[in-house]
């Protein structure tokens, strides 16, 4: 399939590009395009470790000349299903690996780029590391006049950005909580059409996770039903959603117990607004205006642990 990098109002003369400008163009499609696949894929755009699906092939875009009219990049790549090898259906993402095989690299890149911007609460395939990526495509950037639009002779609507866009998708990047540890116990659920992805059974409900390039189903085979403790870390999305890649699983010990909750995607904000509703009153402001002094110590050691 042939798509076309028009940049207009560029430094180069036209028909030209920098390597320089190039080189970060080129990072960034691969980058932005694994990041997308690897969400439909598994729910998360970046994980450590060994790839148990080689993407080399699928993610290949190939430079096929350079025209003028402004400058313009002649792109070519394959659709998925001629290039990715076969990958285990994921029950979570059945809609968006079902239009897997008629996807490209590029029109993954293009999509997400169309999520981020779009005008709405945000989207389940956009997680900080991809956001991170859409961000770093800044530096192809050289003025605020530059446009760089990605088509594909219609068959998709075209994306053109400027350097104004990259503001709101740090904006979107900045709401989301960076990935953290997580110790959770609950009960493992195999899910009937993936062998990699698990639901966690906690106090407070269903957790969705996936084992970690590290662990074969094999080897939590035995832990399918029963109630364990698991060690990971909890990829938080767009919309506040959360995914757990599940790196050590064991019998729980004694006080695991303690981490049968779901993990929180809370800004600051929201976990005080929380609070405030839970406890009735803001104890912020029953403290605010007072200085040591004007109450007991009990008094104002008591006001201390309502903030907890």
């Amino acid at each position: 399939m042939n798509y076309e990098i028009k940049i207009d109002n560029g430094s180069e003369p036209q028909g030209a590009i920098v390597l320089d400008r190039l080189a970060h163009i080129a990072q960034g499609i691969r980058r932005i395009s694994e990041g997308a696949l690897q969400m439909r894929l598994k729910g998360v755009s970046l994980t450590r470790g060994r790839k148990k699906i080689s993407l080399q092939d699928a993610l290949k875009v190939s430079l096929t000349g350079i025209t003028e009219g402004s400058t313009v990049l002649c792109l070519q790549t394959e659709p998925f299903k001629k290039t990715l090898e076969p990958y285990q259906t994921d029950i979570f993402k059945a809609e968006s690996q079902s239009q897997l095989p008629d996807e490209t690299p590029l029109s993954l890149f293009i999509k997400t780029f169309q999520m981020a911007l779009a005008d709405d609460d945000g989207n389940d395939l956009l997680d900080k590391p991809l956001l991170r990526e859409l961000k770093d495509l800044k530096k192809a950037f050289y003025s605020e006049r530059e446009t760089i639009t990605i088509s594909n002779q219609g068959s998709l609507p075209e994306l053109k950005l400027t350097q104004k866009d990259f503001k709101k998708i740090k904006v979107l990047a900045d709401e989301i909580p960076d990935p953290k540890p997580v110790v959770l116990n609950g009960v493992v659920e195999m899910l009937q059409y993936s062998k990699l992805k698990v639901k966690i059974k906690t106090e407070e409900g269903i957790v969705d996770g996936f084992l970690s390039d590290e662990l074969t189903p094999e080897s939590i085979a035995g832990f399918w039903g029963k109630e364990v403790t698991l060690t990971g870390i909890t990829h938080f999305k767009a919309r506040g959603n959360s995914v757990i890649e599940i790196q050590r699983v064991s019998e729980p010990g004694q006080g695991d117990v303690y981490f049968s909750k779901k993990p929180k995607s809370e800004t600051v904000e929201v976990q005080l607004e929380r609070q405030i509703l839970e406890k009735g009153s803001n104890p912020l402001a029953e403290i605010m205006g007072k200085w040591p002094g004007d109450e007991s110590d009990e008094e104002f050691e008591q006001m201390l642990k309502d903030l907890d």
